[in-house]
């Protein structure tokens, strides 16, 4: 029985060899070893394929008709883009002569036939280790010599410069005046940069939390004067830059402080916050009506843009804070314009929202909430629902995606859409992530100890984008389904497509180092990004979600194109698809009859916990 040696990352094998037999015992020894292979039956044909695919290694034959292996070795010796493979030449001379004419014309080793598997790979890896270190030591010879030719030209450098030294103290003593003149010119720049957007020349963030503390510390309850808050922001300007570019989009964000400017009369002052948020402080009086202000603005940013040839229309949102009177902090107000925007977007495309102590009483749960959650995840307070995946043709139960959830000691059972966000925004959603594979793989092992037919189930794992950045993920995947006796091919980890996206540096070597472990890699609601066709075949992935909003548009010929479109690309590149919230019959039978393998949603079951989940295990059929 021989002991397969496994490559971490398979090198590519060329044999040559005309004895067939030889071929393939080889070629199956090399492909189980876990490398790459390719072969020739002849000298000439091995010429070929080197010049058209580079080899890491070579194992040749001697005797060969026409090119013998010498005439061959000689050959790529005598090519300087061939001459660095390794070459162990296979044989069955004994003649010492014959291995020393080997070993002149450039080969590394020799394997004498008939040969000991052990030996060809252990072989095989020593000269391939060999190599890389020889390619290693190589670089940093070259690394080395660039440094020392770096050091001699800067002390050549440095030597002239102290003899340059003395003939420039005079002079620059001379210009000494001139240069703390503009010094003190430059520190009134740097002053004005630090505190204005360099794009449009407003004012920005750094000078808003300024100015806004400032007010706060010096601002009298009993003042006549008044501060509103007006937070804009662009809707779809994103779009802008993606589809006409950056300097575009920069042009647009010029005019747009062009107009606020305008508009705005002198009534208070304009600064932009980053991208396409802009903030306005007006000072007020009783007879400012800031509604009204807030319809001028909309008013004068509702008519197109023209740059170039290119006609754009934005919609402008915009959150008000009618006052600061109450505020202590300056964050407090930031916050809250936050809040009241996000509120101004749920609203529509365009128009205003005004905060309201409804908005204020969210604001503080949240606050809330942000604060009890490290304490939650301390306290073990979060538990698992599980919603059945089900595979569509057979109608038997694959598996469940386990969802979590906050019991929280006060106010009960916490969906996800309330402390997710907050758990992102607070870096909680790492150690959140983990509690969620954790309690999931124990859930199975508990499956597998009280339910027989449960070894193919499937759990599918949420995985956030910051879990994606830890070093040892990998690692502590691999340790909490050891501890809990889970196989690699009963987990599958969903990674959003918005954080794909949205993460040009996503760690795919990461994800395929998972996928090599066995485990998959889904795709979560699938559709919902841009330019998501471009790069999906650049990951890892094995499962598509067809996110909810595209199911429920089936009754329209525009949703069933779009997601007939997707299931013909998961398909071609060997992916399966869920489609989620199927919740008739009749989006049942579209999604099956077009393709889609799996579904999940209320039809089936809304998400059950733990005990409702066993139940509905021992009453379906599992696949």
């Amino acid at each position: 029985m021989v002991n397969l040696i496994k490559t971490t990352q398979s090198g590519l094998i060329l044999i040559v060899d005309d004895n067939t037999n030889n071929l393939r015992v080889l070629f199956n020894l090399l492909k189980k070893s876990g490398f790459r292979v390719l072969v020739a039956t002849d000298g000439k044909n091995a010429l070929e394929k080197v010049h058209q695919t580079y080899p890491d290694l070579i194992l040749l034959d001697v005797m060969m008709p026409e090119l013998s292996g010498f005439e061959v070795c000689r050959q790529l010796q005598g090519n300087p883009q061939t001459q660095d493979i390794p070459v162990i030449f296979m044989t069955a001379l004994s003649e010492s002569e014959d291995k020393v004419k080997g070993f002149q014309l450039g080969a590394v080793d020799y394997i004498t036939k008939p040969f000991y598997q052990e030996e060809v790979l252990s072989r095989i890896q020593l000269h391939l280790k060999l190599r890389s270190l020889t390619q290693n030591l190589r670089d940093k010879n070259q690394q080395l010599h660039k440094e020392v030719q770096a050091r001699l030209l800067a002390q050549t450098q440095l030597k002239h410069l102290n003899e340059d030294l003395e003939s420039r103290v005079i002079e620059r003593t001379e210009q000494l005046s001139l240069a703390l003149e503009k010094l003190q010119a430059r520190e009134e720049q740097l002053s004005y940069e630090a505190s204005h957007d360099h794009l449009t020349g407003l004012y920005n963030r750094l000078w808003v939390t300024q100015y806004l503390s400032t007010l706060l510390d010096h601002f009298p309850s009993s003042s006549q004067t008044n501060y509103g808050i007006l937070f804009l922001d662009l809707g779809h300007f994103k779009r802008v830059n993606d589809h006409l570019g950056h300097r575009i989009g920069d042009r647009v964000l010029k005019v747009v402080a062009d107009r606020l400017l305008g508009c705005w009369r002198g009534q208070g002052q304009v600064a932009r916050l980053g991208g396409d948020k802009f903030l306005l402080i007006l000072e007020m009086n009783e007879q400012t009506d800031i509604e009204a202000i807030a319809n001028r603005i909309l008013d004068h940013l509702r008519s197109p843009i023209t740059i170039g040839h290119y006609p754009i229309t934005l919609h402008a949102r915009i959150g008000i804070i009618p006052s600061i009177l109450g505020y202590r902090q300056m964050t407090d107000i930031l916050r809250d314009a936050d809040i009241v925007m996000s509120e101004a977007k749920r609203a529509g495309k365009t128009g205003y929202c005004i905060l309201n102590p409804q908005l204020q009483s969210r604001a503080l749960e949240r606050i809330q909430l942000e604060a009890e959650l490290p304490l939650a995840i301390h306290n073990q307070q979060f538990e698992l629902h599980y919603q059945p995946i089900i595979a569509l043709n057979s109608h038997q139960l694959v598996g469940f995606e386990a969802l979590i959830r906050w019991q929280h000691p006060q106010r009960g059972l916490i969906s996800p859409g309330h402390f997710i966000d907050l758990a992102e925004e607070t870096g909680c959603i790492e150690e959140l992530g983990f509690i969620a594979l954790t309690l999931a793989c124990q859930q199975l092992q508990q499956w597998h100890q009280q339910l027989s037919p449960t070894q193919n189930l499937v759990i599918n794992v949420n995985l956030s984008p910051l879990q994606l950045q830890n070093f040892h993920l990998l690692k502590t995947i691999s340790n909490i389904s050891k501890k809990y006796d889970i196989s690699p091919h009963q987990l599958k980890l969903e990674v959003t497509e918005s954080a794909f996206l949205e993460n040009e540096g996503m760690p795919t070597k990461i994800l395929e180092e998972i996928h090599h472990q066995g485990i998959k890699i889904c795709i979560d609601d699938f559709g919902t990004g841009y330019s998501s066709l471009s790069r999906l075949h650049s990951f890892p992935v094995d499962t598509l979600k067809i996110d909810r909003c595209f199911v429920s548009r089936l009754d329209s010929a525009e949703g069933l194109a779009i997601i007939q479109t997707m299931i013909s690309l998961a398909h071609h590149l060997g992916m399966d698809l869920v489609a989620e919230g199927i919740e008739t019959q009749e989006q049942l039978n579209i999604v099956k009859e077009i393709g889609c393998e799996f579904g999940q949603g209320f039809l089936f079951a809304k998400p059950l916990n733990p005990e409702a989940a066993t139940q509905f295990i021992q009453n379906y059929r599992i696949n």
